[in-house]
């Protein structure tokens, strides 16, 4: 299928619930089975979207996958997530196109997913929470929960975990002592079972990743006023970094995250405490990532992970999962608002296997503050293009007070979105990155100091580590 209209790639089809319905009590069963998939980027040239799907893979030579009324295909219109009714005991294949004017799109990437076979009758056996399973099943059989659908949080039902695993249900893959199906991740690899199955990766096995990050990246303008970002693409652990602030307001300031969820987050903008706290638009670049490790197909390490700490007094280090090949440039927020006083995370990246960390309050106040989420994604320094995202991850010396020009190596189409953050502590004074003039070849930055104990804002020379990501 050429189109002449649109060129669009999906980025990714992913299966987010699926319901059983019963049609003939304890003899058969139908599913639900809800898609979602990214948008086209330039959604004015897209009248809609036409789901895919049937009982074998388009990459199989014997498959009659768009050709028969075996398989099936609905025009859903111009929207992103659909419904498809398909029959429990089956495993389904889906991809999607885009059409406008006549013209319909490539497929996108291709997913698989195993429908259960049940013969539960919630009524007459005893299904409390829907799973495909009987609750007496649950109970002396295979050890999950009634009263939970997913019992093991990984985002897969029991019943449909049950199907997936077949036989090997209770084994112990990774050896943790936990068996397939009580464990969210089952070869210890950093990622979720559901999340793995839903992007084409293999739960069973350590190294089936994807070869990209599950991510997303923005920017936004925003005041001293709480406001909420909602996620465009479907996470299950989601990761949350946002750094740093441009410079439309000159009053010192920070960031400040809470209420991350599978959803969104609340951002706001927060002067630091002697200010009087209201603060102009300015604009922050974020970056949302499944929580986990990846090794991209080039052999570069990403890693997105948070802890807790009400650390203040000396730097403490932090472990990665897993080593580096090289020392990443590291990009951590607070993330959550257990303590009104302004505070943000300074931190020092000396090594391969961690980065060293500590909360900091404005200088005058005592060094004390209450014990908060600190999120951080660990990167190493890398460009390239992959998914149509053009990336640059990379370190600039010699930061100062004074503005001073960053210019990018990868060759952006537009302004990317621009996160970073100090990795070096040469100076101890409160002071976080701030930028202007951004656009595709490079932007302005300075290390910029509050003045709550004195009006100097010298800073000696720091390290600023930045991403940068073509806007998606």
């Amino acid at each position: 299928m050429i189109s002449k209209h649109i060129n669009y790639r999906f980025y990714r089809i992913v299966v987010l619930a699926l319901a059983l319905m019963l049609f003939i009590p304890a003899i058969s069963i139908a599913a639900e089975v809800t898609l979602a998939w990214d948008p086209n980027p330039v959604s004015e040239n897209v009248d809609g979207y036409t789901v895919y799907y049937g009982l074998s893979s388009r990459d199989d030579v014997n498959s009659q996958y768009y050709e028969t009324y075996e398989f099936k295909n609905d025009d859903v219109g111009n929207q992103t997530t659909c419904k498809i009714t398909v029959t429990s005991g089956q495993r389904y294949y889906f991809a999607v196109t885009a059409y406008n004017e006549g013209y319909e799109s490539s497929f996108s990437e291709e997913i698989d997913y195993y429908i259960p076979e049940s013969t539960v009758d919630t009524v007459t056996d005893g299904d409390t929470d829907g799973d495909g399973l009987t609750d007496d099943k649950e109970i002396t059989f295979y050890g999950t929960d009634p009263n939970n659908a997913d019992t093991d949080g990984d985002g897969i039902i029991d019943g449909n975990e049950v199907g997936y695993w077949g036989d090997n249900w209770n084994y112990d893959y990774d050896g943790d002592s936990i068996i397939n199906l009580l464990d969210p991740d089952s070869d210890n690899d950093g990622l979720l079972d559901g999340l793995e199955l839903s992007h084409g990766s293999n739960p069973s096995v350590f190294d089936s990743k994807p070869l990209f990050p599950i991510m997303e990246t923005g920017e936004v303008s925003i005041t001293h006023e709480w406001q909420r970002i909602e996620f465009s693409k479907y996470f299950l652990d989601p990761v949350v970094v946002a750094k740093s602030l441009s410079y439309n307001g000159t009053n010192a300031a920070i960031l400040r995250i809470q209420n991350v969820d599978n959803t969104g987050f609340d951002i706001r903008i927060q002067e630091w405490d002697y200010l009087d706290g209201q603060h102009i638009f300015d604009t922050v670049g974020y970056l949302i990532m499944e929580r986990g490790s990846y090794t991209l197909e080039d052999g570069t390490r990403v890693e997105a992970g948070s802890f807790t700490t009400n650390n203040t007094s000396s730097f403490k280090t932090v472990n990665f999962k897993n080593s580096f090949n090289q020392i990443p440039v590291v990009i951590a927020a607070v993330v959550s608002y257990n303590e009104i006083d302004a505070v943000f995370c300074r931190t020092v990246t000396n090594g391969t296997n961690g980065f060293a960390f500590c909360l900091q309050e404005q200088e005058l106040n005592p060094i004390i503050h209450a014990t908060e989420e600190v999120a951080y994604i660990a990167w190493e320094p890398s460009s390239g293009t992959v998914n149509s995202v053009a990336f640059e991850i990379n370190i600039k010396s010699s930061i100062s007070d004074d503005f001073q020009e960053i210019l990018f190596n990868q060759t952006f189409i537009n302004s990317p979105v621009f996160i970073s953050d100090m990795q070096t502590n040469n100076e101890t004074d409160p002071a976080n990155v701030r930028w202007k003039s951004k656009n595709a070849h490079g932007v302005y930055v300075q290390i910029s100091e509050e003045q709550s104990r004195d009006s100097e804002t010298y800073h000696v020379l720091e390290t600023v580590g930045f991403m940068a990501f073509s806007v998606q």
